[in-house]
């Protein structure tokens, strides 16, 4: 009796194992075409971007058919890992294109990933922001320091559930270093830009 006890357990740790690596390899999948996304959003190849996104999308789906049997694989670090740069990569997609942001449920991410996700966006809306500074779109620059500016006020707003959220008060302090940083750099930019008119101005009355 004993011996169909341990091969059953054996069995159980085999399938086990199984569902583990097939739910690993596909959130790995997920979070690198997540990362490539970002980067593809920020070469404004936004097509190859949504078929990233949607195709990660496609991976994590298949991974709740193993938390059936292991709801354990949901909360592994990699599988939250992967959600969170996943979430990062849709959120930035929908404010590029003028979507806004897409709802943890639109996602299938739960809040945490969701909220986790959320706070690297403002450090890749400020890459943006230093790319649009150098090409002269302070408008569009503009509007992007509006975006970081409202995600951090409302991260701030669960900063008392922080506690729950492993690493999300250290995101918050980057954002507000990143979003200070990026105000003063649009700052400069906006006066030299005003100084630049002033000056061709009084160069036009001149001649």
């Amino acid at each position: 009796m004993l011996d169909e006890i341990i091969k059953q357990a054996q069995e159980d740790l085999l399938s086990r194992e199984k569902a583990r690596d097939e739910a690993y390899s596909r959130a790995r999948k997920a979070r690198t075409l997540s990362k490539q996304a970002i980067l593809l959003l920020h070469s404004g190849e936004v097509e190859k971007a949504e078929s990233n996104i949607g195709e990660a999308k496609r991976l994590l789906g298949e991974i709740i058919e193993y938390t059936v049997d292991y709801p354990e694989i949901a909360v592994y670090d990699a599988v939250s890992a992967a959600k969170q740069e996943y979430s990062e990569a849709a959120i930035l997609y929908g404010l590029n294109t003028g979507a806004g942001y897409p709802s943890p449920i639109e996602l299938g991410v739960s809040s945490t990933e969701y909220i986790m996700g959320l706070a690297d966006v403002p450090g890749e809306l400020r890459r943006q922001t230093l790319d649009l500074l150098r090409n002269g779109e302070l408008e569009t620059a503009e509007q992007n320091l509006a975006l970081m500016e409202e995600i951090y006020l409302n991260l701030t707003s669960v900063d008392e559930v922080s506690i729950f959220l492993k690493g999300l008060r250290r995101k918050i302090d980057v954002t507000r270093s990143v979003n200070e940083r990026t105000r003063a750099e649009l700052t400069i930019e906006v006066s030299r830009e005003r100084l630049r008119k002033k000056l061709a101005e009084v160069s036009e009355k001149l001649q």
